[in-house]
């Protein structure tokens, strides 16, 4: 089994759980509801990103897949100054990242979000007119070029396997799914 086999696996629960509680027809019935689900991911991924950055095994891969600026972006365009969006709310319960090996386990999770931003991506389109320029650049984060991305992603989760860097990596993104699921479904 490879370690993107083991862990679609062994977070198939967290990420069906994170799915069903995050409730996105109601999160995107609507521009303020949609508007307060970016903040609570901008407050997860200015967080992480921050905490991240210095363990990732590669920064420039690392810095390529950042998502706050992008979510930086949309707010703006739907309403919110820059100084409003300095202030907002982090995540603060992050798992520990002591290793390069838990960065990438904690990236399977940001990066295969990215996979079902293209879903969300259309459906903002369709309900609240959207697109890129407008308001959805986080879920359209890597354009054309999402199958490519993830591609490049796992073959950088495959080059760091190992039986000892597995555990981390999946017990790692195991972490994640419970801290952005917690951290998204939390009332403001």
């Amino acid at each position: 089994m490879t370690l993107l086999e083991r862990l679609k696996i062994e977070t198939c629960e967290a990420h069906d759980r994170i799915e069903n509680a995050i409730d996105l027809d109601r999160r995107i019935a609507s521009r303020e509801a949609y508007r307060d689900l970016l903040i609570r991911f901008h407050g997860f991924h200015r967080a992480w990103e921050s905490e991240a950055a210095d363990k990732a095994p590669d920064p420039a891969f690392f810095q390529s897949r950042c998502k706050t600026q992008l979510l930086a972006r949309d707010l703006e365009a739907l309403g919110l100054k820059s100084d409003d969006i300095i202030r907002l709310p982090q995540c603060r319960s992050l798992m520990p990242l002591p290793a390069p090996e838990a960065v990438l386990g904690s990236m399977y999770v940001v990066e295969g979000s990215t996979l079902g931003g293209t879903i969300i991506a259309r459906e903002v389109k369709n309900r609240l007119g959207l697109t890129a320029e407008t308001g959805c650049a986080y879920f359209r984060s890597y354009g054309r070029d999402v199958a490519a991305m993830w591609k490049s992603f796992g073959t950088v989760l495959l080059e760091a396997s190992s039986p000892e860097a597995d555990d981390v990596i999946v017990e790692t993104a195991q972490k994640t799914f419970t801290v952005m699921h917690d951290w998204l479904c939390e009332t403001p």
